[in-house]
């Protein structure tokens, strides 16, 4: 897919049934069962309070909203890049690069000097091309037993 001009914006709270949509229609998108979806629909239910909370933010290809990020600080020298999802029709068109270049920025700019991600298995190429390194793969499994490794980025000075 060609790339198009994509714009980064704060996500609202009241965005919050739209964006767990989007995330759970971007991870059904890999042809995962309805049951293993069922199974994770909670740990990817993106809610009010927690976009009011966190950094969340959205991007938008001509005003149409087209992924989401939600980054936590898990301590001051590392954070947590704990979603990622593109709407499917856009994948392809540099909006995962342009979320996750939002999260190593933020994440820097709160201090911390690592990212670090569980990454589906059909995300890992496309982190790798970002730069970042599994450091654990070993028997790490999520709600619906899907290996899910530990990836890490150095984030720059």
């Amino acid at each position: 897919m060609q790339q198009r001009a994509v714009q980064i914006r704060r996500a609202r709270p009241d965005e919050a049934e739209t964006l767990t949509a989007l995330v759970m229609r971007s991870k059904a998108h890999w042809g995962y069962s309805q049951q293993q979806l069922d199974g994770w629909r909670s740990e990817l239910t993106l809610t009010s309070a927690t976009i009011a909370r966190d950094p969340v933010f959205c991007a938008e290809v001509d005003g149409v909203l087209a992924g989401v990020m939600h980054l936590k600080k898990l301590d001051d020298s590392e954070a947590l890049l704990d979603d990622l999802f593109v709407e499917p029709a856009y994948m392809g068109a540099g909006v995962g690069g342009t979320l996750w270049r939002q999260a190593a920025t933020l994440a820097r700019e709160a201090g911390a000097r690592v990212m670090v991600l569980y990454a589906d298995r059909h995300a890992i190429p496309f982190y790798r091309h970002l730069g970042m390194a599994i450091v654990h793969a070993d028997e790490l499994a999520d709600t619906a037993h899907v290996s899910t490794p530990l990836m890490r980025f150095d984030l720059p000075e």
